[in-house]
């Protein structure tokens, strides 16, 4: 399948964007020195799941932006497949790990419950699209990456959000700035998520279910190869 020019160059504006907020963000825990950590900490171990969980979000964030290259897909099927499993390897257990750091989190319901629903809806789209994958539902697999990876993104647009709220509302409370911009990191990442799956019809390219054999027609057609 061709691939415009527009949408090749809007992938690797956003795509380096991406990496380079990542890699911004990540900076601060390279050197392992909790004075650099940016949240309140409760302690060594509080330092220890977080570090663990950034670094975990930052392989998904460049291995994910890899899933989406056309010509990856195309001509290095085998490489594609690869990243793809370093991307789930890093999701599932960073989303984990964003549950437990929510939890830890010393700003409030406010801040932390967006965090926490964030990161069980990451895991579940990350659980959802390695089911398709493995069984080889490639149409909902690609839909399921889309919003998988949208909310993938919610670690660069959330930081986005909270440079644009801070500038627009300077004499806005923080910690309420901080608890919008969480919302808006991920819901608004799906909605753009799901209006790209609507006007790209690959709904509509998924087969309906009265289309699937039902288990009672595949065991009849089982026993009848049989026969």
């Amino acid at each position: 399948m061709k691939t415009s020019r527009g949408y090749t160059a809007w992938l690797a504006v956003s795509g380096l964007v991406a990496v380079g907020i990542t890699a911004f963000a990540a900076s601060a825990y390279v050197t392992l020195d909790v004075a650099q950590a940016r949240p309140e900490l409760h302690g060594p171990v509080h330092y220890g799941l977080l570090v663990a969980h950034i670094f975990t979000g930052t392989v998904a964030v460049l291995a994910g932006v890899s899933q989406f290259w056309p010509r990856l897909r195309a001509r290095h099927p085998r490489v594609h497949q690869v990243l793809g499993r370093v991307y789930f390897g890093a999701v599932l257990p960073s989303s984990l790990l964003g549950v437990v750091c929510a939890q830890l989190s010393f700003y409030g319901l406010a801040s932390s419950g967006p965090l926490a629903l964030l990161s069980v809806l990451w895991f579940a789209s990350a659980v959802l699209g390695l089911r398709t994958a493995r069984r080889r539902q490639f149409g909902a697999h690609r839909i399921w990456m889309i919003r998988g990876f949208a909310l993938t993104g919610a670690a660069v647009t959330g930081r986005l959000w909270g440079l644009l709220l801070g500038g627009l509302l300077p004499e806005a409370d923080g910690l309420l700035v901080f608890a919008t911009a969480n919302w808006l990191s991920f819901v608004v990442n799906l909605l753009v998520a799901e209006w790209w799956i609507q006007s790209r019809g690959y709904t509509r390219a998924l087969p309906s279910t009265a289309d699937r054999p039902s288990i009672s027609s595949r065991s009849a057609q089982s026993r009848a190869s049989v026969a």
